[in-house]
């Protein structure tokens, strides 16, 4: 019989963290799952401890060498029966009620496809002395809540059955993993599925315990992200100055805004006055004092570490300002 949810976890040795995610599961899950964990050619400790581990509600499929993550996930996912299925990286520790407000939130709405935790991954850190299981306490009345992501990350990641029939298994042209889950969120999006934060379920993340220890990693992170924007394009930075906007004029920003944060963007919004921007998590909000704000305005364009493609003002004089300043930030200056 089929369990609610299949938990897919490819493995390349770290026993000891093995061992604590899985005992996180454990403590941290009421839904009905099984675990399919993936064995990527481990070594000795982690191949006798995954042995040792084999039950009703546990499979363990072994390869004789490293094939990589993505082939470890699509060999789960053809393994994989459940309603839902979640990719979950080896060395990450969930918390109470993880899964069963995931797959909530994924049953909230027919277009919500994937679904992240939250997690230090997408910026909610405990502060500091604070244990993850209070952390996890403090953001649960947040159940319920969603919030639209550009894309779903890996580390963890819910996906609903409905999105694997669509639009197929993970592209293994991605090979040791980077940008195949950005590439599969694009996929689903181009599809009509969103990807989205629960923003009441939490999973932490002990980031880069096994990608980074590969002397390959640079080479392959460059190749990976060619591939992805040559099928994508690279994602741009737009900014948004506004100082004065009537209601039809800011309608037709949030609609703008919205559809370039779907399609991989970044949209950073100045605003000067407080505004109700739509809720994404490409989209970034700063509300700047209104007796200087260009001067707030003009600082942050210009000083902005990864530089804007496009900066939108309404008030030409202004934007004749910013182009003085063309040299500093290399904008192209638009108006709405």
């Amino acid at each position: 019989m089929a369990k609610d949810c299949d938990i897919i976890i490819p493995v390349w040795n770290q026993p000891h963290f093995t061992r604590d995610c899985v005992d996180s599961i454990r403590e941290g899950t009421s839904t009905a799952y099984r675990i399919i964990m993936i064995d990527n050619a481990s070594d000795a400790p982690t191949k006798k401890y995954l042995e040792g581990m084999k039950a009703v509600d546990v499979v363990i499929i072994r390869n004789e060498r490293n094939l990589g993550f993505v082939k470890a996930v699509n060999q789960g996912i053809q393994a994989s029966d459940a309603r839902y299925i979640c990719i979950l990286n080896n060395d990450t520790l969930v918390t109470k009620g993880w899964l069963e407000e995931m797959i909530s939130i994924a049953q909230s709405r027919d277009d919500i496809g994937i679904v992240n935790p939250s997690s230090n991954n997408l910026g909610q850190r405990p502060e500091k002395g604070e244990t993850i299981a209070h952390y996890a306490e403090r953001i649960r009345p947040q159940t319920g809540r969603s919030v639209e992501l550009g894309a779903a990350i890996g580390f963890c990641m819910l996906i609903k059955r409905g999105v694997i029939e669509r639009i197929g298994i993970f592209d293994e042209i991605y090979g040791m993993g980077n940008f195949e889950d950005t590439d599969f969120s694009r996929r689903a999006s181009k599809e009509g599925f969103r990807s989205v934060r629960a923003c009441g379920a939490y999973v932490y993340h002990r980031e880069n315990t096994s990608f980074r220890t590969r002397e390959t990693f640079d080479e392959e992170f460059r190749r990976n992200r060619d591939i992805y924007e040559f099928r994508w394009g690279r994602p741009m930075r737009i900014a948004y100055l506004l100082d004065a906007c009537d209601e039809y004029a800011l309608k037709k920003i949030w609609a703008d805004s919205l559809k370039a944060a779907r399609d991989g963007n970044w949209v950073f919004i100045y605003s000067k006055g407080r505004r109700s921007v739509p809720a994404h998590s490409n989209i970034i909000y700063r509300e700047l004092p209104g007796k200087l704000f260009r001067l707030h305005a003009l600082w942050y364009v210009v000083t902005k570490k990864k530089k804007f493609g496009t900066v939108i003002v309404r008030d030409e004089g202004f934007g004749r300002l910013l182009s003085l300043f063309g040299f500093m930030h290399h904008a192209r200056i638009s108006y709405y």
